[in-house]
C-alpha cells in the first residue's frame, strides 16, 4: 500500500446570505481547497460527517464546493480527503462554516426613517444596466526576503494566510521537519494553528487569521534567525549537559542570538572558502625502476638494459582546470648494459658488480598535460635531454658504440655523450594523499645517430 503524506489544506469560506424576508433567510457557503499535489488523483468531500457512504467524489482538478439553500441559524463542516490512486485516501481535513444568524437573534431589516421623504418619479425609474463588468480585486504579491548563508540561498515569500520557505535542494524534508519541531519546542502555544505542507522547493506555512501579511512579514528575520540558531544547535558537539545548552539556547535573548549567527556566518564562511584558497600545485619524488633496450626502426629490440632512476615531478604549474593541467618533469636515469651484450653469467654475483656493465647516465626536462581523475592521474609530455655514458675501450659493446658515433662529445678517451628528444606516457594511483605507486613508457630518439630507446618502469612516489 502506497504511504500516503500528511494532508494539509486551505479551505476559504465564501459565505452568502440571501433575505427572502424579515424572519426567514437562507445561505450559500462556498468552500474553496488548495491544489498543492500534482500527484493528487481524485478528492472526495462530505457536508456534515465523514459516513462512509456519504462521500462525493470529484476529479483532481476540482478545487470549490458551494452548498446553497443552508439554513443560516446553524453551522456547517465541510471534510475533504485526497488520494493518489483512487483506493486510498488521506485523513479528513475540514472547515466550518460559522452560522449568518447568531441562535436568539432574528433577521431584521433595517427600520424606515420616521420622516416621509418624498422622491421624484423620476428617481424609481429602473438604472439602465451598465456595459461595464466591474473589474476583479488585484491578489496582492507576496513579500519577498532574501538571506544568504554559508554561500547558500534562502528566501521567504509571504502572502495572505501562507508563508513559503524556499531552501537550497540540500535540504531535505527529514531536515525541515526536523526544525519544525525545533520551533515548535521553542515557542509551544505560541505557535498554536500554524500547520506546513511542503511544496516544489521548500515548504509552505499555513498561517491562521489571527497571522496576517504584516505580522507575517514583521517575523520573517526572526525565523531566519531561528534557522541559523538551530543549524548551530546541530553542529554542536554532543556533551553530557546538552539538554542545558539546549534549553539555554531556547532562552537566549533574540539579540544576543543574532549577534552571535552573525559571528559564526563569518566564521563559517571564511572556512568554507579556504579550500578554494589552496593550490592545485603539487611536487612529486619519484624512483623508477625497470628496463629498456635500443630499438630499430622495425622495432626490433637489441640486448635489454636495467634502468634505475629518480624523477621530480612538478605537477599543475599552469592549471587549466579542476582535472586539468600542465606541469614540468625531470629524470635522472642510469642504465646499465652487460658488457658483451650478454646477461648469462656463470656466477650470479657477478650481476650485482658494476664492473661488468657500462652505464649511460642522462638527464632530461619535459612539459606534461595532467589529467586528474580522482585518485588516478594520466599524464603524457615531451622534451630534451642529455646523456653520457662510459663505453669501455676493451669490449665490444654494440649499444655504446651506435649511439655515441656522429656528433658526439669525446670527454677524455671513455665517456661519450649525445643530446636526445623524450617523451612519455604514465599512470599513478594515489594510496592517501602521500604515496602513490604507477608505471611510465619513456621514449629517447638520439641526435644526430636517429637510434631509438624505450624503457618500461615501475614508479613509486611521495607527494609533498
Amino acid at each position: 500500500m502506497r504511504k500516503h503524506i500528511r494532508f494539509l489544506l486551505i479551505l476559504a469560506i465564501v459565505m452568502i446570505a440571501f433575505m427572502t424576508s424579515l424572519t426567514a433567510a437562507s445561505m450559500t457557503v462556498e468552500w474553496e481547497w488548495l491544489l498543492d499535489d500534482p500527484e493528487v488523483t481524485a478528492y472526495r468531500y462530505q457536508l456534515g460527517g465523514e459516513d462512509p457512504d456519504g462521500w462525493i467524489v470529484v476529479s483532481a482538478d476540482t478545487d470549490t464546493f458551494i452548498a446553497t439553500g443552508l439554513d443560516p441559524y446553524q453551522d456547517y463542516t465541510l471534510y475533504v480527503q485526497r488520494s493518489y490512486d483512487g483506493a486510498n485516501w488521506s485523513e479528513s481535513a475540514s472547515s466550518t462554516a460559522k452560522a449568518m444568524i447568531p441562535e436568539g437573534k432574528e433577521a431584521v431589516l433595517p427600520e424606515p426613517p420616521e420622516e416621509s421623504i418624498d422622491v421624484p418619479e423620476t428617481a424609481l425609474e429602473e438604472p439602465e444596466p451598465s456595459a461595464e463588468i466591474p473589474a476583479e480585486p488585484e491578489v496582492p504579491e507576496p513579500e519577498v526576503f532574501e538571506y544568504s548563508y554559508n554561500g547558500y540561498d534562502l528566501t521567504i515569500e509571504i502572502g495572505d494566510g501562507y508563508a513559503d520557505l524556499l531552501y537550497p535542494s540540500i535540504v531535505t524534508d527529514a531536515d525541515a521537519e526536523a526544525f519544525f519541531a525545533y520551533e515548535a519546542e521553542k515557542y509551544g502555544d505560541g505557535i498554536d494553528g500554524i500547520s506546513y505542507s511542503f511544496i516544489d522547493g521548500g515548504a509552505r506555512l499555513i498561517l491562521p487569521e489571527s497571522i496576517n501579511r504584516e505580522v507575517a512579514a514583521a517575523n520573517a528575520d526572526t525565523v531566519y534567525q531561528d534557522i541559523i540558531a538551530y543549524i548551530m544547535h546541530m553542529s554542536m558537539p554532543e556533551t553530557e549537559s546538552s539538554e542545558e545548552a539546549v534549553a539555554e539556547e531556547i532562552s537566549q535573548p533574540a539579540e544576543e542570538m543574532e549577534e552571535e549567527a552573525e559571528s559564526v556566518d563569518q566564521e563559517t564562511v571564511i572556512s568554507a572558502e579556504a579550500p578554494s584558497e589552496k593550490s592545485p600545485f603539487a611536487f612529486s619524488l619519484l624512483f623508477r625502476f625497470g628496463a629498456g633496450s635500443r630499438f630499430s626502426d622495425s622495432f626490433a629490440f637489441q640486448t635489454p638494459a636495467a634502468q634505475f632512476g629518480i624523477g621530480f615531478d612538478f605537477r599543475n604549474v599552469i592549471p587549466v582546470s579542476k582535472h586539468f593541467g600542465f606541469g614540468l618533469r625531470s629524470d635522472l636515469a642510469v642504465d646499465f648494459i652487460p658488457k658483451g651484450g650478454v646477461w648469462n653469467l656463470a656466477d650470479n654475483l657477478q650481476y650485482f658488480n658494476v664492473l661488468n656493465y657500462a652505464e649511460a647516465s642522462s638527464i632530461d626536462l619535459k612539459i606534461t598535460a595532467d589529467v586528474v581523475s580522482g585518485p588516478v592521474d594520466f599524464y603524457f609530455g615531451g622534451g630534451l635531454g642529455y646523456s653520457i655514458s662510459n663505453p669501455a675501450d676493451n669490449t665490444d659493446n654494440e649499444y655504446f658504440n651506435s649511439i655515441h658515433t656522429l656528433g658526439t662529445l669525446k670527454m677524455g678517451t671513455s665517456f661519450s655523450s649525445a643530446w636526445f628528444a623524450s617523451g612519455i606516457l604514465g599512470v599513478r594511483f594515489y594510496c592517501g594523499e602521500i604515496f602513490s605507486i604507477g608505471a611510465e613508457v619513456h621514449y629517447r630518439y638520439y641526435m644526430p645517430s636517429g637510434e631509438h630507446y624505450g624503457s618500461a618502469d615501475l614508479v613509486l612516489g611521495f607527494t609533498f
